[in-house]
Parts: structure tokens; sequence; C-alpha cells
């Protein structure tokens, strides 16, 4: 429990439980500190809450929070510290409206090695998942939807009988006990080696592909969304390389609440115009895990914070040139010296005959006529 220290030579602070002291001045203010969640620490008005965690969390197996720097800006510093050895893969847990700042802020101090690949899911993981697979996410809720966006595969499926072939369709057909009721059933049809047989899907005790590749597709597309079960987290893989045991410290800067400061003036009741400050700080554990021995750190100031939305996919616009498709190229109509000889040659060849027919003619009208 804090409480107030009585020694005020260095000005008022208050104690923890790990003997830490908040002092109170015009810059920074530090402590070592026990604040655990579920408590509201209202002697100190030091109040922890676990609501809606905005702030990132990591694993407690490999990492541990152990500095905590909260700005009068409206942000925070969280370092997390480890002692690993070797190669080593470090997970942190992110909540997505933080992995913005994640992304602009993340620093890893690793003394005795050097950081390899950093990497997370992207913003849609399970569209991204979805993308090349044959079938779509909301067939994995429903049998036959997935059997039939899966047409022409090849299954094995047994119930009354065994059955092998090749997938053509599920269809749904209404049924009846006996007794007047009804129920929908759905029915596989497949094509066998003997030709089109079908069976009762709700009447199998077990189905599988015969394609081991496709068998993976879906055994990916089931882990990604057990991966991605929680929409608003995203998990941040962190790899280190190096040799040996060695400390090594993750930190990132994330939106904090705004911490406040409250003071208490008591006067002397002697009348000697002397009197005691007593200052005080208000913080708010919103980080959805315990502060327990962790280095507290106040600063005051203005700092200049922004957001950048570094999760969002951006592309750039290109502009669209269209393909050139000519048309045929055809020759000009000859108007120079073939086309002349070629219509002084059809003209001759129209002279000759009509030339004969008028000798003709005439020959027949110069006849005498015979008695």
């Amino acid at each position: 429990m804090w409480a107030p220290d009585q020694d005020t030579k260095n000005g008022p602070h208050i104690t923890s439980e790990s003997s830490g002291k908040i002092m109170f001045s015009n810059n920074k203010s530090e402590t070592k500190s026990s604040l655990n969640r579920p408590v509201i620490l209202a002697t100190a008005l030091l109040t922890s809450t676990c609501l809606s965690t905005p702030f990132t969390s990591a694993q407690a197996q490999e990492l541990s929070l152990e500095r905590v720097v909260l700005s009068s800006g409206g942000v925070g510093y969280f370092e997390y510290g480890a002692n690993i050895a070797g190669d080593a893969d470090l997970e942190v847990d992110i909540r997505l409206d933080q992995v913005d700042d994640v992304l602009k802020s993340l620093v890893v101090f690793d003394g005795g090695g050097s950081l390899g690949l950093v990497s997370m899911p992207g913003k849609a993981p399970l569209d991204v998942a979805f993308r090349d697979l044959p079938f779509p996410r909301t067939a994995l809720g429903n049998m036959p939807a997935l059997l039939n966006s899966l047409t022409g595969a090849e299954i094995v499926i047994a119930g009354d009988r065994e059955l092998s072939g090749r997938l053509v369709n599920v269809t749904a057909e209404r049924g009846n006990t006996g007794n007047s009721t009804d129920f929908v059933q759905h029915r596989v049809n497949l094509l066998t080696a003997s030709g089109l047989q079908s069976t009762v899907l709700e009447r199998s005790t077990s189905l599988r592909f015969v394609d081991k590749e496709l068998q993976a597709q879906i055994d990916r597309a089931l882990v990604a969304i057990a991966d991605n079960r929680r929409q608003d987290r995203r998990q941040l893989d962190v790899r280190l390389e190096g040799q040996g045991s060695r400390d090594i410290r993750l930190g990132y800067v994330v939106a904090a609440p705004l911490w406040k400061t409250s003071y208490r003036l008591a006067v002397s009741p002697d009348g000697d115009d002397t009197g005691e400050m007593t200052g005080w700080a208000i913080l708010e554990n919103m980080s959805g895990q315990d502060w327990d021995d962790v280095e507290l750190v106040v600063t005051s100031g203005n700092p200049v914070t922004f957001r950048q939305a570094l999760y969002e996919s951006y592309f750039v616009n290109r502009p669209s040139i269209p393909v050139e498709v000519l048309g045929r190229i055809l020759p000009p109509v000859d108007g120079g010296s073939v086309a002349m000889e070629a219509d002084k040659e059809r003209l001759q060849n129209l002279r000759g005959p009509m030339e004969q027919k008028m000798s003709f003619a005439a020959g027949r009208s110069a006849a005498p006529m015979q008695e």
C-alpha cells in the first residue's frame, strides 16, 4: 500500500512497498513500484484498472515489464527485459489500435547478439490466408457448402456404405420419419467407376479427400482461423541471433492516459506560519498487466506527438497507357501507268468483239435480195 513519507527534507514524495520514491519536481519523477491491475490504490490515488487493455502486452514466460515512462503528452514508453541464451524468438502481443505506434517506435537492445527478422501478420490476415484457397471462409461453417465449393475433388466417404469418386455436388432434400416429422438431409453425389452414385451426408461416419494438398489447404485454413481468433490483436515476432547467455531489452511508445498531480497543504496548528506540502501522482494502469517491481518515471512538458498509419497498405497510382492496335495495312489504288495500261488492254479486249459484231451486221445489210 502506498503511503505518504513523513520525511520532507527533499520535498514531498511517497514511497511504495519496494521502497521507491516519487520525487516531485518540474521535470521528472521516478519510482520502483508494484502496481497491480485489480487493486485501486485509493490512499495514494494511484488507480489500476483492467479495462479494455489498449496497450500491448508481452508474454510473461519470455518478457517481463521492467520500466514505464509516462509523459504528460499522452504517450508512454514501455520497456521489457529478458535473459536469453543463443538464438531466441520473442513474441509480443499487440493490440490492433496500437500497432501503428509500435511499428513507429519499436527498439530492441541486444548487447551480445544481433536483431534478425521482425514480423507480424497483415491487417487482414484471414483475407490473405483464404485468397489462394479454393473455398471461401464461410464454407468452413457449413459442410454442404464446403463440399459444393470443391466440386470435382476426389473423396472417400463412409457410412451405410463406402464410396469413392469425384464429387459432383451436394443437394438438399426433404425427408419424413413416418410420424409426420419432416427434416432436411443432404445427398452427396459422386461420379465413381460404376457411374453416378449417392449417399446421405448425415449418415456418413467419415469423409476424407484423396488429394493430400487439398487436405493440407483445409488444415492451413483452420490454423489461420485459430491463430487469428482475437480480431483486435496481432502477434509481433522478434528473432534475436547470438551466442551465450545475455540480457536483452525491448521497448516501444504507445498512447497512455495522462498522469495528473494533486497537492495537499497542511498548515501548522501552532500559528507559526509554517505548513507541509504533500504531492501525489495519479496514474492509470491500463496496460492489461501488473506493474510489479517496475521502474516508474513520470515526465512533464509539452512533447510533440503524432500518429501515422503505418499498418495500412498504400499503392502508388500509375497512369494506364492503352495498347495500340493497328489495323490492316492495305496498298493504295494505283493511279499511274500500270492502271492506264490495264485500262487500255481492257478496252482493246472489248473493242475486238464489238468490231466483229459491227462487220457482221454491215455484211448482212449489203447482201442482194434473191428472188
